[in-house]
């Protein structure tokens, strides 16, 4: 019995993890291919990770054992693509153009249910009349499209206060 257990519990503990680095490297045609073996031309997208540090003994937490997420001014790569003032400048400029039309947008349609609303609060069809339900449920969907719209103009807003 111990030799059923035995031989499973060796196997897993052989079995590691692998770890090795990813390369991307894209033809003449326009072809990508991903391989852990290094080839002229390619990029390193993905490396082994280092050994992990020691916790220092001090009992606060160092900067070395943080994940890199947490840190706020770690610099981008040296193959980072860069963009000019200028450019950035202009897809700034056509986005908060974007976010006007949509809020404009949005509080037409914000306008347009709430009257939408205020009319079918004042009437009645003759089917609502002899099912309040069904009247009941339609003031329902106006009102939570009302809200959406509501929901919706705030995040825009909200977008584009947040904009430089």
């Amino acid at each position: 019995m111990r030799r059923i257990l035995f031989y499973p519990l060796l196997c897993s503990l052989l079995i590691s993890p692998a770890w090795a680095d990813i390369y991307k490297y894209v033809d003449e045609n326009g072809n990508v291919t991903f391989t852990n073996t290094p080839v002229k031309g390619a990029v390193r997208i993905m490396s082994e990770p280092a050994p992990r540090r020691a916790e220092s003994s001090g009992g606060g937490s160092s900067s070395a054992t943080q994940p890199r997420a947490n840190k706020v001014n770690v610099p981008s790569p040296a193959n980072f693509p860069r963009v000019d003032a200028a450019t950035q400048k202009s897809r700034d400029t056509n986005r908060r153009q974007i976010l006007n039309d949509e809020l404009t947008s949005e509080q037409n349609a914000l306008a347009m249910a709430r009257k939408a609303l205020q009319e079918a609060e004042s009437t009645k069809s003759a089917d609502e009349k002899a099912n309040p339900k069904l009247y009941l449920d339609r003031i329902g969907r106006l009102r939570e499209t009302i809200v959406m719209h509501e929901k919706n103009t705030a995040a825009l807003q909200a977008e584009i206060s947040r904009m430089r």
